[in-house]
């Protein structure tokens, strides 16, 4: 059951959704930035395997599709009974193994940072925590502007061009759940079922008023 409570943790921190010191902001750096945030802009759909660390070293593997704007699902494989899909207006968590379900409205989360229409990561919602470039490679981090220090969201991209790689999530104790990208394509068409959480114990959610 450790892998349980490694992926619910995982979905609160994405429902909050490596900090490093606080970037200078010069002039070249605001360019990078904007740079960055163009190309997150840009981004029709990815579909991608992914490879995830949670912070107790336990690892989990699966698809992540991105469909913007608002949409997005992870997909584990098994034994990780987990299925996260974002409609575009609420975030669902479905555990297999416990037969439960939970919702989280998308603007609530870090987790709907990528999916938004116009990128920006100082907005109303998000702040810029950090930003560097070395070795060939951009990391961004960014938090909750009303709850700062309740997680924060990491993206490193590779440079010429830019592609995004990986991400990180830290929670505020300091446990770092890394999530690798690989065999990422981009651009290609995805329906929009799939990002439709049909349920499979028959549970109509009522709609909220």
């Amino acid at each position: 059951m450790h892998y349980m409570h490694g992926m619910k943790k995982l979905f609160l921190l994405l429902s909050l959704l490596v900090a490093t010191p606080a970037f200078a902001a010069d002039e070249d750096h605001a360019v990078a930035i904007k740079q960055v945030e163009n190309y997150l802009s840009s981004l029709t759909t990815i579909v991608a395997d992914f490879n995830q660390v949670s912070p107790n070293g336990e690892v989990a593997t699966g698809k992540f599709y991105l469909k913007r704007p608002g949409k997005m699902r992870w997909q584990y494989n098994p034994p990780t009974p987990i299925l996260l899909v974002s409609n575009g207006k609420t975030v669902t968590y479905f555990d297999a193994e416990l037969d439960q379900v939970n919702y989280v409205p998308l603007d609530d989360t870090l987790a709907g940072f990528l999916t938004k229409e116009h990128i920006q990561m100082n907005s109303k919602a998000t702040k810029l925590v950090s930003f560097t470039r070395k070795d060939g490679v951009s990391r961004v981090t960014i938090a909750q502007r009303a709850k700062p220090d309740e997680g924060k969201l990491t993206l490193e991209m590779s440079e010429k061009p830019l592609q995004l790689r990986q991400m990180k999530i830290v929670d505020a104790g300091g446990g770092e759940t890394s999530i690798q990208l690989q065999n990422a394509q981009y651009g290609m068409p995805l329906k929009d079922d799939l990002f439709v959480f049909i349920d499979p114990r028959g549970v109509t959610p009522r709609k909220r008023r």
